[in-house]
């Protein structure tokens, strides 16, 4: 957990992993993890700087925002190995 700076941003980046093109809305995971969306939105903020995630344009009329992983060869890795971590945190807890 440590490597990803908290538990918010590895469920980030599993759930960027995973979607795919589709992207996530913080608030559906927000939801799926039982926290309040602002849990994630320091994570999505440092993985936009990085440039690891592209905001991808609203879709009218649903006013939430979308965000998906950017293109590179980082994201199938980086989904093994957050699933990993996740794993991990759990049987640690």
């Amino acid at each position: 957990m440590l490597l990803f700076g908290n538990r918010h941003k590895l469920e980030l980046l599993a759930a960027l992993a995973r979607a795919g093109d589709n992207g996530v809305n913080l608030s559906d995971l927000a939801v799926q993890q039982g926290v309040a969306a602002s849990v994630y939105y320091p994570p999505i903020n440092d993985l936009l700087r990085a440039g690891l995630v592209d905001k991808l344009p609203q879709r009218l009329p649903d006013r939430r925002r979308w965000y998906r992983r950017a293109e590179g060869s980082v994201w199938e890795p980086m989904g093994v190995l957050a699933e990993g971590l996740a794993t991990i945190e759990v049987k640690a807890s």
